[in-house]
């Protein structure tokens, strides 16, 4: 569907409305009362009671729309490349078909497209992803003289998995559908006969051996599991860490034991999440993994999922709503407009009016932690935990916030007359439900995380690269503070971010992340202003305290041992005399003998490390040593120490690879 060519700039909708106020002479009054107002409900209701916003921002449906006629064009391109062979090219086409071809109605399209499909998974051996289009073809109306054809291939994949008995299955249903074929009787004899002999085949083994798992849409390892009980207060936290309010920081995590570098502390799912347009058909659009057969919208033909589970659940808790102005929101310029509206969907109506009076209550107690419930745990799948996340409103100016409202009412028009309101929503319900989108605007630039994935060249990890795939809300991961030296690392796993320590934490130490900007490759100046400037603090960390230096100007020769008495630094003297080094704080006098031998006895294994880290060989084995050698220098050597530097990053890489990792030549 096409759309206006109106504006989709709230940059354009502020100086329209401006200028409409300037010629009615109503811009002065107006502005005293927008910035009389004490709420997101009162700054929206004073913009809708305007008439002339109705003209300023106006929407009607924009989105991919389904073509049978589309759809089967390209499944015949598809078929021209298949029978040449080139599969990834025929797989490509037929998954645009897959996408184009309408979901129900009277054409059998999307059949025949997933029944093509499926012919090129087997060859190229993805077969769970083939017997996932044969399961899905078969339950939307492929012609009954064809399933002959989808029982054979079922029959091959379940073989190939190991799957004997249900391989025999698969191919004696084949016998029973090639009867219905509009085949001769010759060749529906030798079809017969090759499925006895392929029943013999299988009947050689008695039940189903070792399952060898199929290539499903996912490119991410299996999703690490927490290194100890699962936390009482946070449930997607290890019982190693707790939230603590500071006056000085607010709410933040700190340890309750000591924590060892590897450790895994959070494995949250986002509340909501979204991916970028640019991805929109190359990665689920509820869990962000990428896909490599990918399943339709039921209504749309421009975003994908990886199986008919997340189909199913993002229609129902937000794409219902968002379905037909989905290209239009991709158009705007609402900087995490999309997630805004989408946390709104997910919570539903009657969930936004009930978190309305918790926020409330919970605000005027100071003893409880904000966001907890009334048992003090913090669930990070409540919306009430996600309305309590910072807004710093009082931050912005008057123009800020009334940009961001005219944002929420474009994205509040998008949706009001779908399903979200149940009837035709009265003005105060509207200015109420854009009231929470507004919130969400303001929220989120201080709150949303990255989902990220990792381009890996195999063998070069100097041309990979980690680029952004989406955004997405973590209650828990909010909480945590920023430091330019972070203890901690996230990484993605579809949507669900696994944060490991990448330094030792000690018993009653906070745990810190980082906002996007570190120590070795930006100065402190620089970087006290970004963070003023996007979050709203001047970053008091170690690292800025003593302005450690930028990477190529971090110490590289002798390290500096930790005083056993003081953790200050202990230089090796220049006489080489280590039985009797002094601390250059305290002036304890100490035997470094030890120490100095554990370093170099570790260092081989970790310059060996690097190397496999650098043409990708043995990662799991590297990893290990990497952990144990970055342990052990944050016990011993005090930073910075670029040693320390290399071997964390190249930690963290060891880590990408599990992750979201997409593998090019």
């Amino acid at each position: 569907m096409e759309s206006m060519t109106r504006s989709l700039s709230v940059n354009d909708w502020y100086g329209s409305l401006m200028s409409t106020l300037r010629k009615d002479e109503r811009e002065e009054s107006f502005l005293k009362i927008f910035e009389s107002c004490k709420s997101d409900e009162e700054r929206i209701k004073s913009l809708l009671d305007l008439p002339a916003i109705h003209d300023i921002i106006y929407v009607c449906s924009k989105y991919k729309p389904k073509s049978a006629e589309h759809a089967m064009i390209l499944r015949v391109h598809g078929n021209t490349f298949f029978q040449k062979h080139w599969d990834e090219k025929a797989l490509n086409y037929y998954n645009q078909s897959v996408l184009k071809a309408p979901y129900t109605g009277v054409t059998t399209e999307l059949a025949l497209a997933l029944a093509n499909r499926s012919a090129v998974l087997l060859h190229m051996k993805y077969y769970q992803l083939c017997l996932d289009d044969i399961s899905l073809a078969l339950s939307i109306g492929y012609p009954d003289d064809l399933i002959y054809k989808l029982n054979e291939r079922k029959g091959k994949c379940l073989y190939q998995l190991r799957k004997f008995p249900e391989a025999i299955k698969a191919f004696e249903e084949a016998k029973l559908n090639v009867a219905n074929s509009k085949l001769g009787f010759e060749k529906i004899t030798n079809l017969k006969k090759s499925y006895d002999e392929q029943i013999d085949q299988s009947n050689r083994y008695k039940a189903s051996t070792s399952i060898v798992g199929g290539m499903v849409n996912r490119n991410h390892g299996p999703i690490p599991i927490m290194s100890s009980e699962k936390n009482l207060q946070i449930p997607c936290a290890s019982e190693a860490v707790k939230i603590q309010y500071s006056e000085f920081s607010g709410r933040g995590l700190r340890a309750v034991s000591d924590i060892q570098v590897g450790e895994v502390l959070i494995v949250e799912k986002p509340y909501i999440s979204t991916v970028l347009p640019n991805c929109d058909i190359s990665h689920c659009q509820h869990c962000c993994n990428r896909v490599i057969a990918p399943l339709p919208c039921k209504h749309c033909s421009g975003i994908v999922y990886c199986s008919i589970q997340c189909q199913e659940e993002s229609w129902n808790l937000y794409h219902y709503a968002e379905c037909s102005y989905h290209d239009l929101i991709n158009e705007s310029d609402i900087h995490l407009g999309h997630l805004a509206l989408r946390t709104v969907l997910k919570a539903g109506h009657k969930v936004l009016k009930k978190c309305t009076v918790l926020a409330q209550k919970v605000t005027s107690n100071r003893t409880n932690i904000l966001g907890c419930d009334e048992n003090g745990v913090y669930h990070s799948d409540d919306y009430n935990v996600v309305f309590n996340l910072v807004t710093h409103t009082e931050r912005h100016s008057v123009k800020g916030l009334m940009k961001k409202s005219l944002g929420a009412i474009f994205l509040l028009k998008c949706i009001e007359h779908s399903a979200f309101f149940e009837c035709n929503a009265c003005q105060s319900d509207l200015a109420f439900v854009g009231g929470h989108i507004l919130h969400h605007l303001q929220m989120l630039p201080c709150n949303a995380h990255e989902v990220s994935e990792l381009i890996y060249k195999h063998g070069y990890f100097a041309d990979s690269l980690t680029l952004e795939i989406g955004s997405a809300v973590y209650a828990t991961l909010s909480l945590i503070n920023h430091s330019c030296d972070p203890s901690v690392i996230r990484h993605s796993y579809g949507n669900i971010c696994v944060v490991r320590a990448i330094r030792n934490i000690q018993k009653g130490q906070e745990i810190l992340d980082s906002y996007g900007v570190l120590y070795p490759l930006s100065s402190c100046p620089s970087r006290r202003t970004k963070l003023i400037k996007h979050y709203f603090f001047t970053c008091n960390c170690l690292a800025c305290q003593n302005d450690w230096p930028l990477y190529l100007d971090i110490p590289c020769n002798t390290p500096f041992y930790r005083c056993e008495e003081c953790q200050g630094p202990v230089f090796i003297p220049n006489d080489g005399q280590v039985r009797i080094s002094k601390c250059s704080a305290c002036h304890h006098v100490q035997d470094l003998t030890k120490k100095i031998h554990l370093i170099e006895s570790s260092y081989e294994m970790f310059r060996e490390a690097m190397q496999t880290v650098v043409i990708g060989r043995n990662l799991d084995e590297a990893k290990r040593v990497l952990e144990k050698h970055l342990r052990l220098m944050d016990r011993l050597l005090c930073r910075p120490w670029r040693d320390y530097n290399d071997c964390q990053e190249a930690l963290k890489q060891c880590y990408a690879v599990n992750a979201n990792c997409h593998y090019t030549e």
